[in-house]
Parts: structure tokens; C-alpha cells; sequence
């Protein structure tokens, strides 16, 4: 990765950016993203986009002609944790795309394929016999419209990363993790969602998605007081009439409590070695505090500040909003 970078995180309500020199973070923004510009993760249009991503960088005065990073969003990509002998980069180049042959919608030679070593097994011996390994894939057409995109927008795009591969870097640049061996798991509460990503050390395990986010906290405000949601999202960002603490949004949070403790029992009852007890709360509905209190409440879960996980620089009211973001420049 270039050592100046801006790497951004592209949302369905919201855009984050983090600036980096090096390991040190020059300046971390956001900012709603206008209506109807993404749509399930998928940016509509990309021009229009660029645009957006222009005044950012005139508003924030970010260094023209800049290195750029992005998150590609998970509907545009396929990934997987695999396990393959042992093989050299050409033998991986070769066989890697048949890994994904019950996933890939086009011809092979469409797509672009990557992977990181996350483990190597050996004998008694020290011979290397297997090698797990994360893998993703995305189109070659979906890398080259980000390209454009931040080429009309003044910037090259020097890399375009899985959700997972920055969460796993995130992890892999904090000094402070005792072991490789401990559980993570990051909830990010969206506003279409909420996704869960579940780490051992900086190894990517798994994902589970659940349908139910901020966008639902809304309409059950615009519902209960007869207004529309761009009304109701005001309400609830100034809480005005009691909007976040109101019963019906508090049953929204016990509802997101409950789907958060069942995913993460589902894990701990299929890996019984290993207990997850720790999660880590960001995106845009980690700010309300209620969903913390409601998971407490169904849970003996800890959980932690994404502040420790992140370099100085970042402020602490924000944090929430950057951990992906952060991962994607630090991402080596």
C-alpha cells in the first residue's frame, strides 16, 4: 500500500474516509451520501459519485492526484476461507478460480482473484502439507469502474479490498493483541443491516448478516409519528419527542439485541474449543447507546470500545464510524 493513502468506506446512508501517511492518520471524515446514489451497497452512479467524492476532497482539503483505497461492498464480491495443499503463486494463480466454481456467475477470465495465507499446517517434520488460505474474487469490470470513478474524481485507485480483508488488517496492525488466538468479532450496525464479522487473531472465520438496521429504527418513528423518513431520521439523530427511547424503539434494539446474542451462540455451539465473548459495535447505529444497553441485557458479552483497536488521531465520539476504513489504508 502506498505510504499516502486515502482509503474510503462507501455506505448506503453514509461515506467514510481515512487519511494516512504512512501508520499515521491525518484526518478521518464523513458524510451522508445523497439519496438514492447507493443502493444495497452498489454505488448507481458512478459519475455522479466521483462528483460527490471531488467536493469531499475540496471540503477537506485532501492532497490532490491522492493514492485511493476503497472497500468493494460484499454484493460485488465472493470470498471464502479454503484449504489447499501446498503450492507455489503460479500453482494459486491456476487453481484458485476453481475454487470459487459454484459462485461465479461469468467466465472465469472476467474476474479478478486474490488471496492471503492465513495458516500453514506441517507434519513432524516442518514440511508444509496443507495451507488455509482467505480468498476473494471480484470482476474485472466492477475494479475498472472504480478506477474511473476515482480517476473523474482526481484520484488512482491503488487498491480495492473484501469488507473482511480490513477488518483482518485492522487487527493485524494493533500492537496491543496479546495472542493470535483470541476471538473477535466485529457487529456493524448498518442502515439496511446489521453485519457480523467474526476473526480468530487477524484470520478472517466467518459472516453472518442480519436484515435488520437502522433504516427499520426509522420507519418505525416515521410510523408512530405520522412523519416521513427523512423527517423521522432527524428525530431520531436529535431525539426529539423521545424518539430513540420510545417502547417501539426499544423493541427495535431487543429485536437487534436478540439476532446479534443468537448469531453469535450459533458460533460458539459449532466451536466449542474456543469461546467468543467480545464484540466490537461500529457503523452509523453503534451511536445509540440503547442497542449497547439491549444486548447487555440478553448477554454476558463484553462489549469493547472500537477506540482501542484504532491508531491515535481518530476521535473518540467518531470512532465507531472507521474501523473499516482505517483497516482498508493500513492493509499492507
Amino acid at each position: 500500500m502506498p505510504s499516502n493513502i486515502i482509503a474510503f468506506d462507501i455506505g448506503t446512508a453514509q461515506l467514510k474516509l481515512a487519511w494516512f501517511s504512512g501508520k499515521t492518520c491525518r484526518l478521518t471524515a464523513s458524510a451522508p451520501v445523497p439519496d438514492g446514489l447507493v443502493r444495497g451497497g452498489v454505488i448507481v452512479s458512478m459519475d455522479a459519485m466521483a462528483d460527490f467524492l471531488w467536493q469531499l476532497t475540496k471540503e477537506h482539503n485532501l492532497p490532490r492526484k491522492a493514492q485511493a483505497a476503497v472497500i468493494l461492498p460484499a454484493s460485488l464480491t465472493f470470498t471464502r476461507v479454503t484449504e489447499l495443499p501446498p503450492m507455489t503463486a503460479a500453482q494459486l494463480t491456476y487453481n484458485l478460480p476453481f475454487e470459487f466454481k459454484d459462485y461465479l456467475t461469468q467466465e472465469k477470465n472476467k474476474y479478478y482473484f486474490d488471496y492471503a495465507v492465513q495458516e500453514l499446517t506441517r507434519d513432524e517434520t516442518g514440511t508444509v502439507r496443507q495451507m488455509k488460505l482467505f480468498a476473494c474474487a471480484a470482476l474485472k469490470s466492477t475494479v475498472e469502474d472504480y478506477r474511473n470513478m476515482f480517476a473523474r474524481a482526481g484520484m488512482k485507485l491503488a487498491a480495492a479490498l473484501p469488507e473482511e480483508a480490513a477488518y483482518a488488517a485492522l487487527l493485524s496492525a494493533d500492537s496491543a493483541q496479546p495472542d493470535g488466538d483470541t476471538d473477535h468479532c466485529f457487529v456493524d450496525v448498518g442502515h439496511t443491516g446489521i453485519r457480523m464479522y467474526i476473526l480468530r487473531g487477524d484470520r478472517f472465520l466467518t459472516r453472518r448478516t442480519i436484515d435488520l438496521g437502522v433504516a427499520d429504527l426509522i420507519r418505525s418513528i416515521s410510523q408512530r409519528q405520522g412523519v416521513d423518513e427523512h423527517i423521522a431520521l432527524a428525530h431520531l439523530l436529535s431525539d426529539y419527542d423521545g424518539a430513540v427511547s420510545d417502547p417501539a424503539s426499544l423493541e427495535v434494539y431487543h429485536r437487534m439485541a436478540a439476532e446479534i446474542t443468537k448469531a453469535v451462540n450459533f458460533y460458539n455451539y459449532n466451536n466449542r474449543e474456543k469461546t467468543l465473548s467480545r464484540v466490537y459495535l461500529c457503523g452509523g447505529g453503534a451511536a445509540i447507546t440503547q442497542i449497547h444497553d439491549a444486548i447487555r441485557q440478553l448477554t454476558d458479552l463484553e462489549i469493547c470500545p472500537v477506540t482501542r483497536l484504532l491508531p491515535d488521531g481518530i476521535s473518540p465520539d467518531e470512532a465507531y464510524l472507521y474501523p473499516r476504513a482505517v483497516g482498508c489504508a493500513l492493509q499492507d
